[in-house]
């Protein structure tokens, strides 16, 4: 996932679960929050996300090939392809 990422010129900061992955939130600028939907924790993980301060606006993507592309698995962005992270960015961006 990190590699497929940073092949689209993004840079990453990889956490192993969601406290690292809040506490490089608080340490870098978060434009985009990439998971695996089958992440264990992956409600708890959109629940706080939604009561943090910094993180309750960063979109949440889940790159899925077999996905209906722009579809919804709660509040996360379903893409099917890492090359459509930059046009969903775009779109948020407007």
């Amino acid at each position: 996932m990190k590699k497929a990422v940073e092949r689209q010129g993004y840079r990453v900061a990889q956490a192993t679960d969601d406290a690292e992955a809040f506490e490089a939130a608080e340490r870098e600028s978060i434009e985009l929050i990439l998971t695996e939907e089958q992440l264990p924790a992956f409600d708890a993980l959109l629940a706080r996300l939604r009561e943090h301060n910094a993180l309750s606006k960063v979109p949440v993507v889940i790159i899925n090939p077999d996905a209906d592309e722009g579809a919804r698995h709660g509040d996360a962005y379903l893409l099917t392809d890492y090359a459509h992270i930059s046009f969903l960015l775009a779109g948020l961006r407007r």
